[in-house]
């Protein structure tokens, strides 16, 4: 499928397709105001890329099938049309029509006489959040075209990470401090992963084309970065729980990435930038092939990258520290995605998608603000992943369709270190290995005809395996010996089921009620050895009046413990029990010990979480082109996982850690403990070890013992403008989050929004653009809100950080050397928006907010684009 223009409104306007909302669409249309005059000038060509150009110069939503235009050419177009006037034009003698709902142009396939209702819904449009053909789910969808990312400057995912009002920045993305409190070195390889609502990269399920992939490194995020901005078709977000849906990990949402199905023709971009304050510059190269033909296509696309690192030379507010220490890495990508499709016989299709990426990078970290550097690490990653991922696609009749698709996947992550102390190296080496196997099938269609429509339904399962490879490597006055080397492998069973009922359509409208649905859905999921998770979710559409749509959805979602945290060596350590104050009642004896014991449990269970959310959506007849959409959320996250302890030192006398402390334990079972560990414990008392001395067994590895609260509100709003000709385009979108986060639930909640190094309560993004021919002008304003500095007894406030992104687009529609040529000339951050410093006790850390605030400055950037 194809959908032109940037917009959030995907979920509604998949259910453009239905038949029942189809046949209220001529008499909106009549009463609507005749579209504007355009000038159209297109030469004859495939039809996908007339109707793509139909659709950008329009500024109209125009959705297809990529099936149903595959292979059809539309005739040249010359005169003055409404958009809607064009694409009957270009659709002349191919077969199709077009039907129009709400701001859509929706392209079908024109129905054979014997076909009835139920058959010819075998085309609808699907979006991510309902796994029903043509339904509309209740969850707020986000969507964000490649062009739309492609036209704001855009040049990667990574990009598109930094702009998204839901997604945290902080954690494992580029840019990030490896300090402890701004992430620690939780982005090993430099990748980028969502975060949606901040609860973790780990609770956002992101998907390729509806595929799980294998996770990167060691946090179980999955790097969007490994894709081209070039091989993608579009993102769509679902910032809502989605478990029932998805399953494991869809705790804050899902993203799927939806790659191009196929493309026509070819081409060659360059790309040239760097930043003004220096360091950071970039060079970039990509390439778009493909082709259709009768009943097939396919497209490849390749991307190579390279930029220089930013040092903290570079920029005034840290030249204090060590002239090498790195702010942004250096590195170097190679991507490639393939996609294409091929007709088996009528009713069965072959898809494929395939993708692979290597990447290397180089990074420096200071002990010292001493130049040169004598006491530091040098950390070089290099990972290479991969993926295909085969599905068959069939139409068995009277409504239905069935699917059965495979994914293997592979992460493949090495990070080589040289660590220096006092001018002594220390080299290391660590390997991380991901593995996924996903084999699923899935079937869909109508069951009984309601007043409102059809009901449909969704069933499906499949088997999941993955694993994650650890072997770590140090070397010590020339000896190496392995810290690490383990293998945790992991296997579920899932089954699922979705149900649709639309109970008012166009049949049955009435007044206050034009449409009313209700939705359904359940997965279990059984993880050997872990936990057997059953989450249901309950939807409602709800469209009182035909510009307004209401939604409602409540559900349970859960997250399977990481493979990092249920491998994590368990270790034990004996500390002398005077360092722990106040002492219990009656105090410790004098020579007493406590053995504390810390890392991983084998016993972890899964994560879970309720959540629910409410959408209002307007789109007013009386002003076309205004959209807005106003959607809260909350999510309650409990049992997550962490250390249950805060304050180890003052726990003995904590009368509320009573469930993790044993006092007076036996010697047995003190060396029954001390035997199980996998290393020898660590002796802190300055005497030798002696297990009568221990007279308390503190026990702080990971539990599930935590909870997050999360509640906030989502703003977006849309308006275009034809003025004559030309084109302007208004949007905005604001995302407010409140969370809260208890160690135990026995202690009081801490914030977890709206300080340093947490997400801050606001980030938004305001933006125009106008188009006039083949000239194209955007500009946004990011803004991401000011946090609290909370360290010290005084509370100081951290402006937010606002910049501004222009982008500039020409492009030549004549024949020639010099035809379909684009150029556009792209400057982020124009105005050189810089972090505030804060306060730092260790002189060579990072002194300003990574998560929330980029060190990158000013980025000037040139590209240039060939079409054939």
């Amino acid at each position: 499928m194809t959908i032109s223009k940037a917009a959030f409104r995907a979920a509604c306007l998949a259910a453009a397709a239905c038949q029942a909302v189809v046949a209220a669409a001529p008499a909106a249309a009549q009463a609507a105001p005749r579209a504007p005059l355009i000038s159209w000038q297109l030469p004859a060509r495939d039809l996908a890329t007339t109707l793509l150009w139909i659709a950008r110069q329009s500024g109209r939503n125009i959705l297809f099938e990529d099936n149903v235009v595959r292979g059809r050419r539309a005739p040249a177009l010359s005169g003055r049309f409404t958009a809607e006037e064009a694409v009957r034009a270009a659709l002349d003698s191919s077969g199709l029509v077009v039907e129009e709902h709400a701001d859509a142009l929706v392209i079908r396939a024109r129905p054979h006489a014997d076909t009835d209702a139920g058959q010819s819904e075998g085309e609808e449009i699907r979006v991510t959040g309902t796994r029903i053909r043509g339904a509309d789910g209740p969850s707020p969808v986000i969507v964000a075209s490649r062009t739309a990312l492609e036209e704001a400057g855009i040049t990667d995912m990574t990009g598109f990470a930094r702009v998204l009002p839901q997604n945290y920045t902080g954690g494992q993305n580029p840019g990030v401090a490896g300090a402890s409190d701004q992430g620690g070195q939780s982005n090993i390889n430099n990748s980028t992963t969502l975060n949606l609502r901040g609860l973790g990269a780990d609770a956002t399920l992101t998907l390729i084309n509806g595929h799980r992939l294998a996770y990167d490194a060691l946090l179980q995020g999955i790097d969007i970065s490994a894709i081209p901005l070039a091989a993608i078709d579009r993102v769509e977000v679902i910032a809502d729980g989605a478990s029932a849906l998805y399953g494991s990990d869809a705790v804050a949402g899902v993203v799927n990435v939806l790659l191009r199905r196929d493309y026509e023709g070819a081409q060659a971009t360059a790309r040239f930038g760097a930043a003004t304050e220096g360091g950071n510059v970039q060079q970039q190269y990509t390439i778009v092939s493909g082709t259709r033909w009768n009943g097939g296509g396919f497209m490849l696309a390749g991307d190579f990258a390279r930029n220089t690192p930013v040092l903290a030379a570079d920029r005034n507010y840290t030249r204090r520290l060590n002239a090498a220490q790195t702010l942004i890495a250096e590195g170097r990508q190679a991507s490639a995605v393939l996609t294409g499709h091929q007709q088996l016989f009528e009713g069965a299709t072959l898809e494929l998608d395939a993708q692979f990426m290597d990447r290397t990078m180089a990074k420096t970290s200071a002990f010292t603000i001493a130049a040169p550097t004598v006491n530091g690490q040098i950390n070089r990653p290099a990972v290479r992943s991969w993926a295909v991922s085969p599905v068959l696609r069939m139409d068995p009749g009277g409504g239905w369709s069935a699917s059965l698709e495979a994914t293997r996947s592979v992460s493949d992550t090495v990070l080589r270190t040289r660590v220096f102390r006092n001018a002594v190296e220390a080299p290391g080496r660590a390997r991380y290995v991901n593995r996924l196997l996903n084999l699923e099938v899935g079937a869909e269609g109508p069951i009984v005809r309601l007043p409102g429509g059809e009901a449909r339904i969704a069933v499906g399962g499949g088997y999941r395996a993955f694993a994650l490879d650890i072997n770590v490597q140090q070397t010590t006055a020339g000896v190496t010996r392995t810290t690490r080397d383990a293998t945790e492998t992991r296997e579920s069973l899932f089954a699922y089921g979705e149900l649709s009922m639309p109970l008012v359509g166009a049949d049955n409208r009435m007044p206050l009620v034009e449409a009313l649905r209700l939705s359904a859905a359940v997965r279990y999921e059984r993880y050997e050895g872990i936990d057997a998770v059953a989450t249901p979710k309950l939807g409602l559409v709800y469209d009182p009046h035909r510009d307004v749509r209401l939604k409602f959805s409540w559900g349970r979602s859960f997250k399977i413990p990481t493979l990092n945290q249920v491998n994590q060596v368990a270790a034990g350590g004996v500390l002398p029990a005077t360092l722990f104050a106040p002492q219990p009642v009656p105090p410790l004896p004098a020579n007493a010990t406590v053995l504390v014991l810390g890392g991983g449990n084998p016993d972890l269970r899964a994560e879970r979480a309720t959540s629910w959310s409410a959408t209002f959506e307007l789109r007013p007849q009386f002003l076309s082109g205004l959209e807005l959409q106003a959607s809260w959320f909350d999510i309650d996250y409990r049992e997550r996982i962490g250390v249950p302890i805060t304050d180890t030192l003052s726990v003995l006398a904590n009368p509320a850690a009573g469930d993790f402390l044993i006092f007076n334990p036996s010697i047995a079972s003190v060396n029954a403990i001390v035997a199980a560990l996998p290393q020898a414990i660590t002796n802190s008392t300055g005497r030798p070890y002696n297990p009568a001395d221990v007279r308390v067994i503190l026990d702080a590895r990971l539990r599930n013992t935590a909870r997050e609260r999360v509640r906030g509100l989502d703003l977006a709003a849309q308006y275009g403008i034809d003025l004559g000709g030309d084109r302007l385009l208004l949007t905005a979108a604001a995302s407010y989050l409140h969370a809260t986060r208890q160690v135990r639930e026995d202690l009081p909640s801490t914030e977890r929004s709206g300080v340093l190094f947490t997400p801050p309560h606001w980030r938004g993004r305001v933006g125009g653009s106008w188009q006039s021919g083949e000239v194209h002008l955007a500009a946004n304003l990011n803004y991401v809100g000011g946090v609290r500095d909370n360290r010290l007894a005084f509370r100081s406030e951290i402006t937010p950080f606002t910049s501004l992104d222009l982008s500039a687009r020409v492009r030549t529609d004549t024949s020639g050397a010099f035809g379909n040529v684009e150029v556009r000339l792209s400057a982020l951050n124009l105005l050189n928006e810089e972090p505030e410093v804060i306060g730092t006790s260790d002189p060579s850390a990072i002194p300003f907010d990574s998560t929330n605030q980029s060190s990158l400055g000013r980025m000037i950037s040139l590209s240039v684009t060939k079409t054939w």
